[in-house]
C-alpha cells in the first residue's frame, strides 16, 4: 500500500508530541555526552602529552652524579647495551637578584629533551638566555638578567653571570607548574629553569646524561611494555655504574692527597730547619748572652714556629676533610622520577577513566528505564491509530515503522548531539581543569569510532527495542480491540489497609494516594529508580568534592602542626651547629622539634613509593608537631619499642596491618625489616614514625638528629619564604620542605577534581529534571480521564495537582532514600580508585552532602509541580471524558 499517509503520520507524531520527543532526545544526548566525553578525555590528555614528549624527544632515562660525569662515566654509559642516543649536558642552580628565586640553568640540549620556543629565539651567544615561559609576566625580551651561583665549594661554574633575555621556552622535562624540584639555595625549592649556550659553563665534567633506548622507540609511554623496559634499563644502568663511586672517589682524592703529602714533606723539612735554627740560637745565647740581638732572633724563631704550627693545623684539617669526603652518589632516574608532573598528569587522566566506568553507566541505566516507560505510553496512546491502519490493510511491519522511526530519530538526534559535545566540549573542560597545574596546551582531540558506535547502539537500544516489543504485543489483538481505550488498571487492597490504627486515621486523599502508588507499580518503580539514580549521582559528586575539599585543613590543621621541615647535613661541625642553633632561636621561630629524618622507599602497585621516616628526639613534645591518631577511632597512637607507625595510605599500598612485618629499602638500597605497631591518619604523602630504641634495633645505628620541624611566628607565604632563605644560607643546610608548597599541590589537585565534579553534578541535576518531568507527564497522560472526573466532581485546581503530585513527592522521597545507599556505594568505589598513590581521600560522607542532594532533588520535584499545575488547569474535561466505544 501507499505509505504517503503513513509517513505524514510519522512526521506529525514527532511535531505533535514535541515534549516527549525532546525528553527522549535530552536523555540520550546527556547519556552519550557523559559517556563519550569521559571515555575520550583521559586518552586525549595522554595523547596530548605523548605528542609533546615525542616532538621534543624526551629522554627515557637520565644520569646525574654529585661529582659530575667524567670521561670514564661517559664511556661506560655510551657502551651500555641498547642505548640509541646519549646526550651529555651541564646545569647549575642560580639565584635571581632577589636572592630567593632559584632557577636551574641548563645547557641547550642537542638531541634529547629539547625545548619548545614560546616567544623570541633560542640563545646563540654566551651572554644570551631563554627563560621558563611561566616568567613572561615578570620579564620582557631584551631585558638583562643577573644571576649568582649558590654553594659551589670551589671555583664558579659559569663564565658569565649577566645575560640578555632572548626567548621564552617550554621544557619537556618540567610539566608541573607548581613543582620544579629541590635545590640547596634560595628557599630550597626551584622556581623555574633557563637555557643557555653550553659555552657558558666552565667545567671539566658533564652534570647530566640523557639517554634514549632503541627498543623503547615507538612505544607509548603509557604502555606496560614501555614501563617494564624502563625498569629493566634502569636496573641495568645502576649495576653498570655500581663501582663508579669508589673509583671516582679514589680519583678525586689522588691529586689533593699527592699535594697534601708534598706539603707535609715540605712542612717536615721546614720543621727540621727550624730545629737546627733553634740549636744554633742556643749556641748564640752562650756566646752573646741574653741581649737585644738575641731577643730579636728568639722572637723571629717563635714567629716561624707559630706559622709552622698554623700550617700544620691547616694541613691536618685538609687531611681530615679529605679523609671524610663522602662517596659520590650516582642517580639513575626514569621519566617518572626525573620529571616533576609526569606521573601526576598520567594519574589525572586515569582518574577520568575511572569516572567513565561509573557515571555514564548510571546515566544510561536511568535513560533505558525512562525511555522504556515513555515509548510504552506512546504506543498505548496510538492504539486507535494502530487499529485504523490495521483495518485499512497496512501490515504490522509498516505500522511498527512509525514507532521505530520515532524512537530511532529521537535517539539518533540526541546521540549525535551528545557525541559531538562529548568529543569536543567535555574533553576541553576536563583538560582545562587539569592544565591549570600543568604546562600542556592545545589539547589533541581524537575521534573514536568504537565509542561512538557503542553509544549510538546503546541509545537506539533504549528507544527502538522497547518500541518494537510493545508494538509487537499490541498488534497481536484484532483491530476492533485496538479502537477501544485500554482499561485502567484495577485497584486492589494494599497491605497498609490491614493496619487499622494507621489506615483509619488517614484522610480520603491520602488513602487514594496510597492505593494509586501500588496500583501503577511500573510507574512507581520507574520513579523510585529514576530519582534514586539522580540522587546517587549527586551524592557521589558532592561526596567526592567533600572528601577532597577538607584535605588541606585535616592534613595541615589537625595532623601536621609544623610549617617547615629543615634538613641539615649529618655530623655538623661546631661552627655549623652554632649557626643552626642561632637560626633555631631566632625571633621568626616559634618552636622547633629535633628529629632524625631519612628517605626510605619500596615498590608497590608498580611504582616506587618514597617514604619519609621521622624519629623524634623528644617523644613527649613530638605530639605538638604531629598528631598520630587512628582515623576511625580517633584514638592517639604512641611510639613504642615494638614497631613503627605507618601512614594509612602507605599501609594500604603495602597491604600491611598492625602486627605485620614489611621490608623497606634505604637510600643505599639496603633492606630493613619493620614491624607495624600502628596505622595513623594521613591524607598526603607516605610517613613512618618510630622511637629511638626501635630505630637502633632496625637500622643498627645510634640516633643522630639531622632535621628540625619548625613552627613559625608568621606562617604567611612571604614570611615562610624568608625563613627558608635564612636556613638555606647556613653552610650545613641540605633541604627545606614547606607545607605551603604541599598546600599548593593539593589546591591544584582540588581545582581539577572540582571542575570535573561541577560538570558531572550539572549533568545529574539536568537528568533529575528530565526524569521527574517525563515520569510526571506520563502519569498525567495515563490518568487524564480520572483527573477530569475529579475536576467535574468539584475538586479545586490545587487539589487536583496535589491529588497526582502527592504520589510523585512520596515516590521521590523513597527514591532519595534509595539514592543515599547507592550514592554511598559509588562514592566508596570512586574514592578508592580515584586518588594517586600519594593521596588519600576522606572516606566519610558529610550530612551536609546528603542534605544538599535531597534539597536539589526535592527542589526539582517541587519546581516541576508548577509546570504540571498549569497543565492540569488546562485539561479539556469534556474531551477526555467522551466515550470512544
Amino acid at each position: 500500500m501507499k505509505t504517503k499517509t503513513l509517513h505524514k503520520s510519522i512526521r506529525r507524531s514527532i511535531t505533535g508530541s514535541l515534549g516527549r520527543f525532546l525528553s527522549i532526545f535530552s536523555l540520550m544526548a546527556l547519556g552519550v555526552f557523559a559517556f563519550v566525553g569521559l571515555k575520550l578525555s583521559g586518552p586525549n590528555m595522554r595523547a596530548t602529552a605523548e605528542e609533546f614528549y615525542a616532538r621534543h624527544h624526551l629522554a627515557d632515562m637520565s644520569v646525574t652524579s654529585t661529582v659530575g660525569l667524567d670521561r670514564s662515566d661517559q664511556a661506560l654509559i655510551r657502551q651500555m647495551e641498547g642505548v640509541q642516543t646519549a646526550d651529555f649536558g651541564y646545569f647549575q642552580d642560580v639565584l635571581l637578584p632577589d636572592q630567593k628565586t632559584a632557577l636551574r640553568l641548563f645547557s641547550q640540549a642537542e638531541r634529547l629533551s629539547t625545548y619548545e620556543l614560546v616567544a623570541g629565539r633560542m640563545p646563540e651567544e654566551k651572554n644570551e638566555l631563554a627563560l621558563d615561559f611561566l616568567h613572561q609576566d615578570k620579564y620582557k625580551l631584551g631585558e638583562t638578567i643577573r644571576v649568582t651561583e649558590g654553594k659551589n665549594n670551589g671555583s664558579p661554574v659559569l663564565k658569565t653571570h649577566e645575560f640578555k633575555l632572548v626567548g621564552f621556552v617550554k621544557s619537556s622535562e618540567f610539566v608541573d607548574k607548581n613543582f620544579y624540584g629541590q635545590t640547596n639555595i634560595g628557599t630550597g625549592q626551584l622556581s623555574g629553569y633557563a637555557v643557555v649556550s653550553p659555552e657558558v659553563f666552565q667545567s671539566d665534567v658533564y652534570m647530566i646524561a640523557r639517554l634514549s633506548f632503541k627498543s623503547m622507540q615507538g612505544l607509548s609511554p603509557y604502555d606496560s611494555k614501555f614501563m617494564s623496559k624502563s625498569d629493566h634499563y634502569q636496573e641495568a644502568l645502576k649495576d653498570l655504574l655500581a663501582k663508579q663511586p669508589q673509583k671516582r672517589l679514589a680519583e678525586i682524592k689522588s691529586e689533593p692527597q699527592a699535594q697534601l703529602n708534598k706539603a707535609l714533606m715540605q712542612l717536615t723539612a721546614e720543621e727540621a730547619k727550624l730545629r737546627e735554627a733553634e740549636v744554633a740560637l742556643e749556641q748564640q745565647k752562650l756566646l752573646l748572652g741574653d741581649n737585644a740581638q738575641f731577643q730579636a732572633m728568639q722572637d723571629s724563631l717563635n714567629e716561624a714556629k707559630a706559622k709552622l704550627e698554623e700550617s700544620r693545623s691547616k694541613l691536618q684539617e685538609q687531611e681530615e676533610t679529605l679523609a671524610h669526603l663522602p662517596l659520590p652518589i650516582y642517580t639513575v632516574s626514569n621519566r617518572k622520577e626525573s620529571n616533576p608532573g609526569y606521573q601526576n598528569f598520567v594519574d589525572n587522566s586515569t582518574r577520568i577513566d575511572t569516572l567513565s566506568n561509573i557515571f555514564p553507566v548510571v546515566l544510561f541505566a536511568i535513560a533505558v528505564l525512562v525511555s522504556l516507560t515513555t515509548m510504552t505510553r506512546f504506543v498505548e496512546e496510538e492504539r486507535g491509530n494502530m487499529g485504523l491502519l490495521t483495518a485499512l490493510g497496512y501490515s504490522n511491519t509498516q505500522i511498527r515503522r512509525k514507532f521505530l522511526v520515532y524512537g530511532a530519530v529521537s535517539a539518533s538526534a540526541g546521540a549525535a548531539v551528545g557525541a559531538i559535545l562529548g568529543h569536543v566540549v567535555l574533553p576541553h573542560v576536563v583538560f582545562n581543569a587539569y592544565s591549570a597545574s600543568s604546562t600542556f596546551s592545545d589539547l589533541i582531540l581524537t575521534f573514536s569510532p568504537f565509542w561512538t558506535v557503542v553509544s549510538f547502539a546503546i541509545a537506539l537500544a533504549c528507544t527502538v527495542l522497547p518500541a518494537y516489543l510493545v508494538t509487537q504485543v499490541e498488534l497481536r489483538g484484532v483491530p476492533a480491540a485496538l479502537f477501544l481505550a485500554k482499561p485502567p488498571k484495577a485497584g486492589s487492597r494494599i497491605f497498609l489497609e490491614r493496619i487499622k490504627p494507621i489506615w483509619s486515621r488517614m484522610s480520603f486523599t491520602y488513602k487514594v494516594t496510597a492505593r494509586n502508588i501500588f496500583r501503577y507499580k511500573q510507574r512507581m518503580l520507574m520513579t523510585i529508580v529514576g530519582v534514586a539514580g539522580c540522587t546517587a549521582l549527586l551524592v557521589m559528586g558532592f561526596g567526592i568534592r567533600d572528601s577532597i575539599s577538607g584535605l588541606g585543613q585535616k592534613q595541615f590543621g589537625e595532623i601536621l602542626h609544623y610549617n617547615m621541615l629543615a634538613v641539615s647535613q649529618d655530623n655538623l661541625t661546631r661552627k655549623e651547629q652554632d649557626e643552626l642553633n642561632h637560626f633555631l632561636h631566632s625571633e621568626n621561630i616559634k618552636a622547633y622539634e629535633t628529629v632524625h629524618f631519612e628517605q626510605l622507599h619500596q615498590k608497590a602497585h608498580n611504582n616506587r613509593q618514597d617514604i619519609s621516616l621521622m624519629v623524634p628526639k623528644n617523644e613527649q613534645d613530638f605530639g605538638n608537631f604531629v598528631t598520630l591518631r587512628n582515623r576511625i577511632s580517633q584514638q592517639n597512637l604512641t611510639l613504642s619499642d615494638q614497631g613503627a607507625i605507618l601512614s594509612e595510605k602507605l599501609a594500604g599500598l603495602l597491604s600491611a596491618k598492625v602486627g605485620d612485618e614489611i621490608a623497606l629499602k634505604t637510600a643505599e638500597d639496603k633492606e630493613v625489616k619493620v614491624k607495624v605497631s600502628g596505622i595513623a591518619e594521613m591524607y598526603m604523602g607516605h610517613y613512618m614514625f618510630m622511637n629511638q630504641n626501635y630505630y637502633k634495633k632496625v637500622f643498627g645505628e645510634n640516633f643522630s638528629p639531622n632535621a628540625n620541624l619548625l613552627q613559625l611566628q608568621d606562617s604567611s607565604y612571604s614570611a615562610t619564604q624568608k625563613v627558608a632563605v635564612d636556613f638555606m644560607q647556613s653552610p650545613g643546610a641540605i633541604a627545606v620542605s614547606q607545607n605551603n608548597d604541599l598546600q599548593k599541590t593539593i589546591d591544584a589537585f582540588l581545582h581539577g577534581i572540582n571542575s570535573v565534579m561541577f560538570v558531572l553534578i550539572g549533568c545529574a541535576i539536568l537528568l533529575a529534571i528530565i526524569v521527574i518531568y517525563n515520569l510526571t507527564n506520563i502519569n498525567v497522560s495515563e490518568r487524564i480521564r480520572e483527573l477530569s472526573t475529579i475536576k467535574v466532581l468539584g475538586f479545586y485546581d490545587r487539589e487536583v495537582t496535589l491529588y497526582i503530585y502527592r504520589e510523585t513527592i512520596l515516590l521521590s522521597i523513597l527514591g532519595i532514600l534509595v539514592g543515599f545507599g547507592l550514592g554511598s556505594y559509588f562514592h566508596h568505589v570512586i574514592i578508592t580508585m580515584l586518588p594517586t598513590d600519594l593521596t588519600m581521600f576522606n572516606p566519610n560522607l558529610l550530612w551536609s552532602n546528603l542534605l544538599l542532594s535531597t534539597m536539589i532533588t526535592l527542589a526539582t520535584t517541587l519546581g516541576l509541580s508548577v509546570i504540571v499545575h498549569r497543565k492540569l488547569k488546562k485539561i479539556d474535561m469534556l474531551g477526555a471524558l467522551k466515550s470512544i466505544d
